[in-house]
């Protein structure tokens, strides 16, 4: 059975991986701190991006093993360290950000929003951020299927060949619809009374499990092994 966290538990987890990014861990938490993050991936049913960041860490693991200490160039040391420290440090959150976006709807952002008493002044713009990208990405795949039905090239040639041509098409169209959607999501939102005073209702009900508790404590587990002097 998948089992999805609470929108609640996601900022948890994202505020506690930006924590982790500034915290010198050994070896032994650090382990144990990414596979707490892909966890709820498994449970979530996303094998293949939960094989993809496990064995992403492993190929920075072995990188940090075996390469590293045989360059001697110290150009290229910079690189590798920001390829393989930088990235091993942030995996973390790119974990916590990409399971919040495939699993959590719009509107279960904005509830959660809502349940966390969000200031309107931040709910409303981060409300029409969060469908606007969305909005946007379906115009752009528009554009490009009219552009294929009158025969001009949509491709990463096309784009080599007549550049300006294919901006003109793509760019031009986009920029002009971006302002008109942002004006029609903001009225969608305040029309649905989310800059109204008082209490609101939701369609979308938040209750955290017996799941969502046990993960609580499973974050909170790399900061006290750390804190405590475990494994250092």
């Amino acid at each position: 059975m998948k089992k999805v966290l609470d929108p609640r538990v996601k900022l948890l987890l994202l505020i506690l991986a930006a924590v982790y990014i500034s915290i010198q861990m050994s070896f032994q938490i650090e382990l144990l701190l990414i596979f707490i993050y892909v966890g709820p991936l498994f449970m979530a049913g996303l094998y293949s991006l939960t094989f993809i960041f496990l064995s992403f860490y492993l190929f920075q693991l072995l990188i940090t093993q075996f390469v590293v200490p045989h360059i001697n160039a110290a150009f290229v040391i910079y690189i590798i360290s920001f390829l393989v420290f930088g990235l091993r440090s942030l995996l973390p959150s790119i974990i916590a950000g990409t399971y919040s976006i495939k699993t959590t709807t719009v509107s279960e952002w904005i509830a959660t929003f809502k349940k966390i008493h969000l200031p309107n002044w931040l709910l409303i713009p981060l409300a029409v951020i969060a469908r606007f990208f969305p909005t946007i990405r379906k115009d752009y795949q528009r554009i490009r299927q009219a552009m294929a039905f009158r025969g001009i090239g949509t491709g990463f040639w096309a784009l080599i060949k007549h550049p300006i041509q294919t901006l003109e098409f793509i760019l031009i169209p986009l920029l002009m619809n971006a302002t008109k959607v942002a004006e029609d999501l903001t009225i969608s939102s305040l029309t649905k009374g989310l800059g109204l005073p008082g209490k609101h209702t939701s369609i979308v009900e938040l209750k955290l499990t017996a799941y969502d508790w046990i993960y609580i404590v499973f974050a909170f587990v790399p900061l006290a092994l750390h804190l405590g002097g475990v494994f250092s």
